[in-house]
């Protein structure tokens, strides 16, 4: 297996894997959104509401809030902590939203019990609060995966494609597979065309439909794919790619062990 990096940023990662089945690509995409636990708000009680949303409307905008942790590892899953489920700090932590209107409510006014723990982005919305109306809500964040629910989905537009093989012969120059690309992936150089920038190809094919010389061969190469991941902002991009191999490793390490007690 080889690997490129192509694109890195906090919040996607972009890069090339060769030597690799689809079964493999699709198991790093599927592990980014299902198999990497992170902490979202997972139950509230709510003391006092007189916005003009109803509490289940605002439980489910406090669910979908990402949140960040300055040290994921400090929590365990409930099911895996030393309490059982119980509920301690090392699989609970609190939070509290006490504001009074007017005003907007944003998810930076969120207050955790646990000072490393706070919302990924200050300005998501959560309620309007005219004059006297209040929100006053006391819970608890947990530590889950995405498979469990889309508030704890670590990964969000998770995806891959094949690379892309294109030859050119015999152009005669007529331009319409360059006037068609959505992508801007062939260009005239002098009066032939030349694919630039070819990872961006989505193999549409428009091109080898508007070559009426047949001049252009478009083929996925079957081994190599560009992958591309974003975070919902609870984890950096790059954190998220390592953390999905880690659960693949060992998920196919406990398969490995369990045929070995079989044989």
């Amino acid at each position: 297996m080889k690997f490129e990096l192509l694109q890195l940023e906090e919040d996607r990662i972009r890069f090339l894997l060769s030597g690799v089945s689809a079964a493999f690509a699709n198991g790093i995409r599927r592990a980014c959104m299902s198999e990497v636990p992170v902490l979202a708000i997972d139950e509230m009680g709510l003391y006092d509401n007189t916005s003009v949303l109803f509490d289940e409307q605002i439980s489910l905008r406090l669910g979908e809030v990402p949140l960040r942790a300055e040290d994921l590892d400090l929590f365990s899953k409930p099911e895996e902590c030393e309490c059982g489920g119980t509920g301690c700090p090392g699989c609970r932590i609190e939070f509290m939203l006490s504001s009074e209107g007017p005003g907007l409510v944003y998810s930076k006014d969120i207050q955790f019990a646990d000072p490393g723990v706070k919302a990924a982005f200050d300005k998501i919305p959560i309620v309007i609060l005219g004059e006297g109306e209040k929100l006053v809500i006391e819970g608890f964040a947990t530590k889950r995966v995405g498979k469990d629910h889309s508030k704890w989905q670590a990964g969000t537009l998770c995806g891959y494609k094949n690379l892309p093989s294109i030859e050119i012969k015999d152009c005669n120059g007529c331009k319409k597979c360059v006037e068609v690309c959505p992508r801007n992936v062939l260009v005239m150089e002098g009066d032939r065309a030349k694919t630039t920038n070819i990872l961006e190809c989505s193999l549409c094919k428009l091109c080898t439909d508007a070559c009426e010389a047949g001049a252009i061969k478009l083929t996925p190469i079957m081994d190599s794919f560009v992958v591309s991941i974003e975070s919902s902002g609870t984890i950096a991009a790059k954190e998220l790619v390592a953390r999905a191999a880690q659960e693949i490793k060992a998920r196919a390490e406990d398969l490995d062990a369990k045929l070995a007690e079989l044989s």
